[in-house]
């Protein structure tokens, strides 16, 4: 089934007959209305435009589709337009991952549309899912929770972020790398339990003999600042000045510990304000 929002995209170039004109309507990028239409002429096995000095101009085909959909997408957006005020986006995420690694895309989607509501849900990792296959929520700010997506979701890699062990730089551990041996007796503090980077570190101790002690962010760096402790982080959650005014400094490890794919989560619930909040982050981390 065709996702109806690309026959939007489509009557808007055939009727500005120029995608950067489309482009300004739908306020998405220029490669982006480019590869929506590359899209639907995928799925339609037909060519709708031909590109010209000054624009696009509707093959045959596409002039008896452009006929077929003025109309009625006329009408649809006049109803959107009256009733798409206040729409609400509920993003599934973790407090860290919305607010400093989505943050500027939040803040520049807010500033863009005042009238859509950004409703941030933080939950475990798996009952995000869960409601996002529900249609509870609409997209999830996420590592990549497994190698497999769920069923039914797609996953948008935006980037990777670096899971590690982080210890005061007068630490004894500090030019080792930690091993199983070396880190047993040592009290090893995690992040609390809804957290991925802890599911991933369980799993890690599961054949060996740490001993893991749940905390808050904020709560290990200051104590691996105050003693001799070792956390786990994720080193794109910490503050730059956290970094060079706490001493800190990451270690590194051989049990596994490391880099994981972050992005988005979506299920087939797309709609405009969705799809244009998907736009704008996908334009705010270069893809």
């Amino acid at each position: 089934m065709i996702d109806f929002e690309l026959y939007r995209i489509f009557v808007a170039v055939a009727t500005e007959g120029n995608i950067t004109k489309a482009s300004d309507k739908f306020n998405i990028s220029q490669p982006a209305i480019t590869k929506h239409i590359k899209n639907l002429e995928n799925q339609l096995s037909m060519i709708l435009f031909e590109r010209k000095s000054k624009g696009v101009v509707l093959t045959e085909q596409g002039k008896k589709l452009y006929e077929k959909l003025k109309n009625p997408i006329e009408e649809l957006n006049q109803i959107d337009g009256q009733v798409g005020k206040d729409r609400t986006i509920n993003i599934g995420t973790h407090n860290h991952m919305g607010g400093l690694i989505f943050g500027q895309a939040i803040n520049q989607y807010t500033l863009k549309y005042p009238d859509v509501n950004l409703n941030l849900i933080c939950e475990e990792m798996n009952e995000l899912l869960k409601k996002l296959k529900s249609k509870e929520i609409d997209i999830v700010f996420a590592k990549k929770y497994n190698t497999e997506v769920p069923k039914g979701l797609k996953f948008i890699k935006l980037g990777d972020m670096h899971e590690t062990f982080i210890v005061n730089k007068q630490s004894e551990m500090i030019n080792k790398t930690l091993t199983g041996d070396n880190l047993k007796g040592k009290l090893i503090y995690i992040p609390r339990e809804y957290e991925q980077t802890t599911k991933r570190m369980k799993e890690l101790a599961q054949n060996l003999d740490l001993e893991l002690k749940l905390s808050n962010y904020r709560s290990i760096v200051r104590l691996v600042k105050e003693g001799m402790v070792i956390g786990v982080v994720t080193a794109e959650y910490l503050y730059d000045w956290e970094w060079e005014n706490f001493n800190l400094t990451e270690v590194k490890n051989d049990i596994g510990l490391g880099k994981v794919e972050f992005g988005i989560y979506l299920n087939a619930n797309r709609f405009k304000e969705l799809n244009l909040l998907v736009e704008m982050i996908k334009e705010n981390f270069n893809l």
